[in-house]
């Protein structure tokens, strides 16, 4: 962990030489690390995708082979080894949580007198924004990547949509988490927020275009 955290921060000091300004730095660190990461999440959500087709290819199955028990336990057995194989895929976000945890170890290292033009009603992006500004901004882009299953030419087969009330309780939980971060992390978050919406809808193309080819 220290050798990630030496790494990040000595990372962060030297895009804060180039830009100048925190909050930009704070930008450009997450959106590379995040790039760099892109792989293993693009690699999880393959494996998700792969295990919501299971559970449908499981009740057709069932359905297909219910008068014939012997069939029906090949085919089950056939399907988990495929699905075995796809949970592994799904380990790698694992790989990620150091990281994240060690970028935020990373921005409460900051000087006091850290502030950014990007957020220019604070002196310091060490506080919290008593304005509540930058938590809206946050919880409402974090909504985003959810709402693209309403979207009916983005909608993956045997994804759920989350209800409105799951909706709700992750826009509460939100705004309580960055109301109570510093506007490092707000920042952070939002810029990581941004990049998951940009990610699920890339995904998500990329399954419709997977499924027209076949």
């Amino acid at each position: 962990m220290n050798i990630i955290f030496n790494f990040l921060s000595s990372l962060l000091d030297s895009i804060f030489n180039f830009t100048g300004d925190w909050g930009l730095a704070i930008v450009f660190l997450t959106i590379s690390v995040r790039l760099v990461l892109s792989p293993m999440s693009f690699k999880q959500k393959k494996s998700m995708h792969q295990q919501q087709k299971f559970g449908i290819k499981m009740q057709e199955i069932k359905e297909k082979y219910k008068d014939n028990k012997d069939r029906l336990d090949v085919e089950v057995k056939k399907q988990s080894a495929e699905s075995a194989k796809s949970m592994l895929g799904c380990l790698v976000t694992l790989l990620q949580l150091p990281i994240i945890m060690t970028l935020w170890s990373v921005f409460n290292k900051l000087p006091v007198s850290a502030s950014t033009f990007l957020i220019p009603w604070v002196s310091s992006i060490k506080v919290s924004d008593s304005y509540f500004i930058v938590p809206l901004i946050y919880v409402l882009i974090s909504l985003t990547p959810s709402l693209l299953s309403y979207v009916t030419l983005l909608k993956i087969e045997g994804q759920s949509t989350l209800s409105k009330s799951n909706i709700i309780i992750m826009a509460v939980v939100g705004l309580f988490v960055a109301k109570a971060a510093p506007i490092a992390v707000g920042i952070y978050l939002i810029t990581t927020s941004v990049f998951n919406f940009l990610e699920e809808l890339i995904f998500r193309l990329y399954i419709r275009n997977s499924k027209i080819r076949n």
